[in-house]
């Protein structure tokens, strides 16, 4: 049976990120929707935090559908004077969206106190807002970029409320944090960032491995991150007794942030060196090291 079953757009063309639209669901049945729109006509509510197109020639856009599919808790445009696209999006107990992106704009919305509040530079920055559940207010919102171009893919929350985003980088000045699993910038590498719940600082911030498809990530209940997506072979940290292990991978001596040891001599071989895979990978709640599988 079709629940329901709606159109949401103007007339404009609306789609998602990397051609996704990403959709969450509370546990009274809302639904969130995270998007990109071309649509002057986007269908926005009444107090929404940004009721019109602020420019360029797309916004994200942040939707929240009643539990029955007839009507708007809220809606918004989401960006600034260039142009935005809505990547991805998450909700907590609260009914708190979080949503992570790409943005060209230097002024993209931003709140004080947030992580990142100028624009890092190059063709794109990452974005990482967490809406409140009225769609009223801006919690926090923060770029998440360095100099090169950046771009969130992936978004996944806590109980804690801390969020946890996975994009493409390549920036080597990304922020990360000190024994990160990997502070060096590879060729196209992710990254993978823990934000606190206030938004305002950095739990763990690290590169991992090189980009070739967008990643995504999911958290367990004790703040493990997992994290998969289509990636170099030659480039993929894995870990011992892993269900399949490339010859060039890293093998990542387990227990201390000091006793990484590469199996490979670099960590930046052409994108062409090595076939494209399929990636699952686990981090422990610091990310500084990988854990060890079981033999």
């Amino acid at each position: 049976m079709l629940f329901y079953s709606t159109y949401l757009g103007g007339s404009g063309s609306e789609n998602g990120c990397e051609g996704l639209t990403s959709i969450a669901v509370d546990s009274s049945g809302n639904a969130y929707v995270v998007g990109t729109t071309a649509s002057l006509d986007f269908p926005t509510t009444s107090g929404a935090v940004q009721p019109a197109l602020a420019g360029g020639s797309t916004d994200a856009f942040v939707t929240k559908l009643n539990p029955t599919g007839s009507g708007f808790v809220y809606s918004t445009y989401l960006g600034g004077t260039s142009e935005e696209n809505g990547c991805h999006i998450a909700v907590d107990d609260a009914g708190n969206a979080y949503v992570t992106g790409v943005t060209e704009s230097p002024d993209f919305p931003t709140t004080t106190g947030a992580l990142q509040t100028t624009y890092g530079g190059g063709s794109d920055d990452a974005f990482v807002t967490k809406l409140a559940p009225t769609g009223s207010a801006l919690v926090y919102s923060t770029f998440l970029g360095g100099s090169a171009l950046d771009q969130g893919f992936g978004i996944a929350v806590d109980s804690a409320g801390s969020a946890y985003i996975v994009g493409e980088t390549q920036s080597c000045n990304f922020p990360t944090t000190l024994g990160a699993f990997q502070t060096s910038c590879s060729s196209f590498p992710l990254f993978v960032t823990k934000l606190n719940p206030a938004g305002s600082g950095l739990v763990y911030s690290t590169y991992f491995g090189s980009f070739i498809g967008a990643p995504g990530i999911a958290i367990d209940a004790t703040g493990n991150a997992y994290v998969a997506g289509t990636v170099n072979a030659a480039t993929l940290p894995t870990t011992v007794g892993a269900f399949k292990r490339p010859t060039a991978a890293a093998r990542l001596m387990p227990s201390s942030r000091s006793s990484i040891r590469p199996e490979r001599a670099s960590c930046t071989p052409p994108i062409s060196a090595a076939p494209v895979e399929m990636a699952v990978s686990l981090g422990v709640r610091s990310l500084s090291t990988l854990p060890e599988a079981p033999m």
